[in-house]
């Protein structure tokens, strides 16, 4: 071998070299660096690379997570109703983490209540299932009370701070063990005292849970509800976009998951709302409450 083939073969070893420990550096700080993912340039592979080593067989994730490889079923954990009935579940999280908490208490956002969602449903006649955080209701318990005296609505609980059960969860800080139980049970709490029912319906923040998230929230006699059908208008802009995410997926039984926080969270939310709304109606659908849904009892009222 010539001396110029020799180092023509040196520098591809080296540049071949470079270029692998820059891939696992990169794989190191995605790791450990959720807000990483939020980027469209990484692809799914690498994401898979990654979480492929975090997840274990009790993890359940919703469909859709980094986490999530293949379909999963817990049998404790509903995701749709009926498919034989042409009726569609509307359903809105109210999310409030303590960064979100923060900004609005600081004035950096004007609100995480988008009342524009809550007028279209009342215009529209529209039934909704809407789950609340403890933290949200502590935010706006004036607007919790007068949302419960509405008839369309039913609640249920989405924890009390939107933060993660089980692993990594879209970004959402963990939450300890230790606290989980309080998470449940001080949302149980607000929902009695501001909506004034036995809460019955819990949803887990960003749908990330272990066979033992979910054994805890049954000791609240609760039913696990998340969905089949993502709006993704989570930091969302374009409406349109929402729209199908909505109209083209949905079937019989389908649970739709929406927020009703608003700009910056939820930003298109009520712009799309009216036309999933007339366009479901308009392909014959009934749209209900999740209770209904499922023919699950109404939530019984604190004084009954």
């Amino acid at each position: 071998m010539t001396a110029k083939g020799f180092v023509h073969i040196t520098v591809i070893i080296a540049a071949f070299a470079l270029v692998t420990i820059g891939f696992l550096a990169g794989l190191k700080y995605a790791s450990l660096n959720p807000k990483f993912f939020k980027s469209n340039s990484v692809s799914s592979a690498i994401q898979k690379t990654i979480f492929s080593s975090q997840q274990t067989e009790e993890t359940y994730v919703e469909r859709d997570s980094p986490l999530d490889h293949r379909l999963m079923d817990t049998g404790d954990v509903i995701f749709h109703g009926p498919r034989d009935k042409k009726k569609i579940a509307l359903t809105f999280d109210a999310e409030m983490t303590d960064g979100m908490k923060r900004a609005v208490l600081s004035g950096k956002v004007k609100g995480s209540y988008d009342k524009r969602i809550i007028d279209i449903l009342n215009e529209t006649n529209t039934k909704a299932t809407l789950f609340l955080t403890g933290q949200w209701i502590e935010m706006y318990p004036d607007v919790t009370r007068e949302l419960a005296k509405n008839p369309l609505f039913e609640f249920g609980s989405h924890s009390y701070n939107d933060s993660s059960y089980h692993g990594f969860c879209y970004g959402l800080k963990n939450i300890p063990d230790t606290l989980k139980i309080e998470e449940v049970g001080s949302t149980e709490k607000l929902i009695r005292k501001y909506v004034g029912i036995d809460n019955g319906l819990f949803r887990f923040p960003g749908g990330c849970y272990s066979k033992e998230d979910v054994a805890l929230v049954k000791k609240a006699n609760d039913t696990v509800v998340h969905w089949d059908v993502k709006g993704s208008d989570g930091f969302n802009n374009n409406s349109n976009q929402i729209i199908h995410n909505v109209v083209d997926n949905a079937q019989n039984g389908s649970i739709i998951i929406l927020h009703m926080n608003g700009a910056p969270t939820a930003p298109k939310t009520a712009d799309a709302l009216p036309e999933i709304i007339s366009t479901l109606k308009a392909k014959g659908f009934e749209l209900v409450k999740v209770n209904e849904l499922l023919g699950l009892p109404t939530e019984p009222k604190v004084n009954d």
